[in-house]
């Protein structure tokens, strides 16, 4: 092999041009790169610088976050403490309520239920003062209360209970008077005499007979006038006397006392015939006490007479009387309530 001569031939102009332009360009791409790279450090150490910062700030939120947690959760325990002191004073205030309400229910009743409770409480009384103690004047006045009170409505639907009260009212008011305290207090005044009541043993004592002896003149003799004390003697002595109740005359003081007490009881018997209107034993009673006092008392003494008198006052009472009971007008009233409406 040969060696071929190295000659020093000139680079054309063109080439070297081209290569100038590549080795620019080359540069330039390289400073860009530089560039790039330079931006890119410089966007990598802010993000970074960033990221930190807002991790430091996360954390200082974490903390500020947890401190509101804790403060948070003391405030829900206050505040569950509370609530249930509210429940307590809640459930206080519900009973409270509800005792206001009943209260307020009661006193809200409308006019017709309070005038028709009314009406049925006084005829219940009166009732009751009928069949018990047939106290007839208290039960008029109790009717004509109601219907002196009735009468300020216009309610169509109290015009049954109105004529029910008005028809036991005419009732009432012809059934024959009945003085129940006028009689009870004439027994009591009977019964308290008793023991002032002369006995017809204490009238017949004997006593001496009202009557002149015979004057002898001045001038008789002394076998008249002896003659005349014997005869005045013996006539002291003996007295006869007319006795139309001889069982009188026997009784003893302790059989006149038991005799007073019997009386008694037969006069508070008859006084509690009267309170229960029970006439047959009433006149029973009266029978026996006036023919007690006709046996064995001083019939002639005024006080015997007057006691007689005030006996015969009361005898004839009229106690055999059917008294009403006023069930018309309970039934009316009762039926009413709950269904009227009234209005002055």
């Amino acid at each position: 092999m040969s060696d071929t001569p190295i000659t020093d031939t000139p680079i054309p102009a063109k080439r070297s041009g081209a290569g100038n332009l590549a080795l620019i360009v080359a540069l330039a791409a390289l400073g860009l790169s530089g560039w790039q790279y330079y931006e890119t450090r410089v966007t990598l150490d802010q993000a970074r610088l960033s990221l930190a910062q807002s991790l430091a700030d996360a954390g200082g939120s974490a903390r500020v976050l947890r401190e509101q947690n804790t403060a948070t959760l003391s405030g829900l325990k206050a505040t569950d403490a509370k609530l249930a002191l509210l429940e307590a004073r809640v459930n206080q205030s519900a009973g409270q309520y509800a005792t206001l309400e009943g209260m307020y229910q009661e006193l809200t009743r409308n006019r017709s239920d309070w005038l028709l409770a009314e009406v049925e409480h006084t005829l219940s009384i009166a009732s009751q003062q009928l069949q018990l103690a047939g106290n007839v004047s208290a039960a008029v006045s109790a009717l004509e209360m109601l219907d002196t009170r009735l009468a300020r409505f216009d309610s169509p639907q109290l015009i049954g209970l109105k004529k029910a009260i008005n028809k036991d009212l005419i009732e009432l008011k012809a059934l024959p008077y009945l003085d129940n305290v006028g009689i009870t207090l004439k027994l009591d005044q009977l019964m308290l005499s008793v023991d002032t009541l002369p006995l017809a043993v204490d009238h017949h004592r004997l006593a001496p007979v009202a009557g002149a002896r015979h004057v002898l003149p001045a001038n008789a003799s002394w076998w008249e006038r002896a003659l005349s004390d014997l005869s005045g003697s013996i006539g002291e002595l003996v007295h006869i006397r007319r006795m139309d109740k001889p069982e009188a005359l026997l009784l003893s003081p302790e059989q006149a006392f038991f005799l007073r007490e019997n009386l008694k009881m037969r006069l508070l018997d008859a006084r509690m015939a009267l309170q229960g209107r029970l006439g047959g034993t009433f006149s029973a009673d009266i029978s026996a006490a006036r023919s007690y006092v006709e046996r064995y008392f001083d019939r002639d003494a005024p006080a015997t007479q007057q006691w007689l008198a005030t006996l015969n006052g009361v005898k004839d009472a009229p106690l055999d009387v059917a008294l009403p009971d006023l069930a018309a007008s309970l039934k009316s009233v009762r039926d009413a309530q709950g269904s009227v409406e009234v209005t002055p």
